[in-house]
Order: C-alpha cells, then sequence, then structure tokens
C-alpha cells in the first residue's frame, strides 16, 4: 500500500522563490501541490527548476510539452519544439497570471525517476489560475517535462519569470510504496 511522507512545506508572501528539497533514493515519485499562488507583477509566468544537491539547475536541458484546456476558445497544444519549449533553463508551470486574483493558481507537479543518477527526471503538471489582461478567464494547463541529464535531482524551485510571488502554499510529498 503506497503513502505519503511529508518532505517539505512553505507558506510564502513577498519572496522571489521557494524551494523544497527531501527527494532521497528512498522514493521513485514526489508531488508537489501548490494554491493561493499570487505573482507581484501583472502576467508573470509561475516557471520551476529542479535542485541538484539544494542548488537550481539552470543548464538550457529541459524539455516541456504543454496543452490548454481553455474556456474562452478551443483547445490549444504544442509539439516541444516548434513552439521553442526545448533547450530551455526552466520549465514554465502556468502563463501569464492576474496579479490581482484572491485566490491565486494553484496546481500539483509530480516528479519521477529524480534520485537516480543513471536515469532523466520527469515532471507532469496540473495547473489552473486566472488569466492576466482584460478577460480575465481561468485557465488550465497539462503538460509534461524532462531535465534531458543523467543526475540525481533532491527538490524543486519555484518563481515567477518576472517579480516576486505575493504568496502562496506549497508543499512536496514523496510516496512511498
Amino acid at each position: 500500500m503506497s503513502s505519503l511522507v511529508k518532505l517539505s512545506e512553505a507558506s510564502v508572501s513577498n519572496v522571489g522563490s521557494v524551494t523544497l528539497t527531501g527527494i532521497t533514493s528512498a522514493f521513485n515519485v514526489a508531488v508537489v501541490y501548490y494554491s493561493n499562488v499570487v505573482p507581484a507583477t501583472d502576467s508573470a509566468d509561475l516557471s520551476f527548476r529542479f535542485t541538484q544537491s539544494g542548488t537550481e539547475n539552470s543548464n538550457s536541458n529541459y524539455q516541456q510539452l504543454v496543452s490548454y484546456p481553455r474556456s474562452d476558445r478551443s483547445f490549444i497544444t504544442n509539439a516541444g519544439d516548434n513552439l521553442g519549449l526545448a533547450g530551455r533553463d526552466k520549465v514554465g508551470v502556468t502563463g501569464s497570471i492576474h496579479d490581482g486574483s484572491t485566490s491565486g493558481g494553484m496546481g500539483q507537479i509530480y516528479i519521477s525517476s529524480a534520485a537516480d543518477s543513471a536515469e532523466i527526471t520527469y515532471a507532469n503538471i496540473e495547473t489552473s489560475y486566472v488569466s492576466s489582461g482584460g478577460t480575465q478567464i481561468l485557465l488550465g494547463q497539462v503538460s509534461g517535462a524532462v531535465l534531458k541529464e543523467t543526475t540525481a535531482v533532491d527538490g524543486i524551485k519555484i518563481f515567477f519569470d518576472s517579480g516576486n510571488i505575493t504568496s502562496g502554499d506549497f508543499v512536496m510529498y514523496a510516496i512511498k510504496e
């Protein structure tokens, strides 16, 4: 029977980033839950990088596939390479978030093969947020990402591409089998 083991958590206000660590070889999968995440700068995109020994990996070895279920138009998807989502130095978690939202963005990031230095690390991301701009619609984003390096990952650093995190609650669990 599987169970969740809390590895790290943080409730923040007005910080540049949040780092959650604690992934070890004792666990196959970790999951990060986040809620009430609001940017200080309108139209900021929530992003992350994996950490190695607590230090973020900013190499341009991240690749991502994204799909956007939208309430205002047709379903949107990308093919990774054609929209510049290969060879990136971070993974996009959301599109442009509205800074006036009182509930903020929320979602989850499943991380697998992280602590195995012989494997590449994978992430599956599901998120929802209120978009910036005049319409301020609810958007969803479902994506998969990979760090194309065989390295041991011990955590994740979450940040906005511009400005601080006004507020947010973050927790990382390991799934123990």
